[in-house]
């Protein structure tokens, strides 16, 4: 029986990862930096810190990519106050149906709290969360379980009582090294096929394309 659906934020619940993607594109092709779409999409599921330290060899210090960072982080403002940025399908309605239900909710994300803190109010995802951990909570993140270790401890709750709902192979790593199942929702914004090994290594509750497959979970109370 499941008691707490911890979800993740980026990719997951808003679609950012194609605002991210083409904020962080613009700014290269503006600055010159030779830094590929290629590059961009490895470092989806990534940390701040750990892409921070990757940007930085190439642009010749951490000065520099906060100087990016400011530039990018006011590209992401407009996308999400024009309304450009939306949540994903199904987002809203599963929360609000696993709310009605009982269970306690999670959010379990690398995102940082500053961007975190106008993103959330924004969706009126502030106060839905009866648990929540920032990229800036854990010294370690997603491969490591840190963030979903932290989150469980936090709910008192054990690996079982729990389920994840992931977009990326990282996280869904991170939610097995923890010992949670996980639903594997890959971003449809950025298509990926993984491998029988990919997903051999991860303890699946199922793979699905849409957070439709959660809410009809909930409505037929098949997490109870």
């Amino acid at each position: 029986m499941k008691e707490l659906l911890i979800f993740d934020l980026d990719g997951l619940l808003l679609d950012t990862e194609k605002i991210y993607f083409d904020g962080w594109l613009a700014l290269f092709e503006e600055h010159q930096i030779p830094l590929t779409a290629e590059d961009i999409s490895g470092w989806r599921g990534q940390s701040w810190k750990q892409t921070a330290d990757q940007l930085a060899q190439v642009v010749g210090g951490h000065d520099h990519v906060q100087t990016l960072r400011a530039e990018r982080e006011g590209f992401i403002e407009t996308q999400m106050t024009n309304g450009t940025l939306q949540m994903k399908p199904y987002a809203k309605e599963t929360i609000d149906l696993a709310r009605e239900k009982g269970f306690k909710l999670a959010l379990a994300t690398s995102t940082m709290k500053e961007r975190a803190a106008k993103l959330l109010p924004h969706f009126d995802l502030l106060d839905v969360f009866d648990y929540m951990t920032f990229g800036d909570d854990v010294a370690a993140h997603k491969p490591d379980p840190a963030p979903y270790l932290l989150t469980l401890d936090k709910a008192g709750k054990i690996a079982d009582q729990a389920l994840v709902m992931e977009d990326s192979l990282l996280g869904a790593l991170a939610a097995t090294r923890a010992g949670i199942q996980v639903v594997l929702i890959p971003d449809q914004s950025f298509p990926q096929t993984y491998t029988k090994a990919d997903k051999a290594q991860l303890n699946l509750f199922a793979e699905t394309d849409s957070l439709r497959f959660v809410y009809e979970l909930l409505q037929t109370d098949q997490l109870t």
